[in-house]
């Protein structure tokens, strides 16, 4: 009978605890739902989140840009899709940039599609895409033996780049060097434009 007694206690302990916490849960729910009925006229779609943790949480990675550091510079692509040589404004470049050299005095920036080549104080040369004879997408970018070579489809290419033509192989086991992409300088990064903000208190 005690045991029975002890076990109906506890029953009505745990019975009040989750019938709090769902009373609790409603209220917030009911409270989220009449404010987002008015978030025209509180602005909340125009307030944003300032929290870096919060809106890495939601999927956002823009606050760390990918960049190469080649010499005592830096190349990145700020989440406007433009290329910078430190915080010089550099060129826009089409999909993600998947790596960076450099080959004599020239600066070579690949990004999916579209590969830069840049002079060492940031003036574009040229911009090749597939028009180009370029392989699409890129997803890497080296040196073999001082020549410029990319990857696409899992294969190595030899890039001649005074006759622009893309359409030798590596050959296979060729020791290819290629950079790591590093964490930009904050003195760096903080001169470029930061990403258009997205995590409005309406959205989250």
């Amino acid at each position: 009978m005690r045991r029975r007694s002890r076990l109906v206690g506890v029953l009505w302990r745990w019975h009040r605890r989750v019938g709090l916490l769902a009373a609790v849960f409603a209220l917030v729910l009911a409270s989220t739902g009449i404010v987002l009925n008015h978030s025209p006229e509180l602005g909340l779609e125009r307030r944003f989140v300032d929290w870096p943790w919060l809106s890495r949480t939601y999927g956002d990675s823009s606050g760390e840009l990918p960049a190469v550091q080649l010499g005592t510079r830096w190349l990145s692509r700020a989440a406007n899709g433009r290329v910078y040589l430190d915080t010089l404004e550099v060129a826009p470049c089409n999909g993600g940039q998947v790596g960076a050299i450099q080959a004599g005095d020239l600066l070579y920036v690949a990004c999916a599609e579209e590969l830069l080549v840049i002079t060492a104080d940031g003036q574009l040369l040229e911009s090749l895409s597939a028009g180009s004879g370029l392989p699409m997408p890129l997803t890497g970018i080296g040196l073999l033996d001082g020549g410029v070579v990319l990857q696409a489809d899992g294969t190595w290419w030899l890039a001649d780049m005074e006759r622009m033509e893309f359409s030798g192989r590596a050959p296979g086991g060729a020791v290819i060097s290629q950079l790591a992409a590093g964490r930009l300088p904050a003195a760096i990064r903080d001169g470029i434009p930061a990403p258009a903000q997205w995590l409005s208190w309406e959205r989250l």
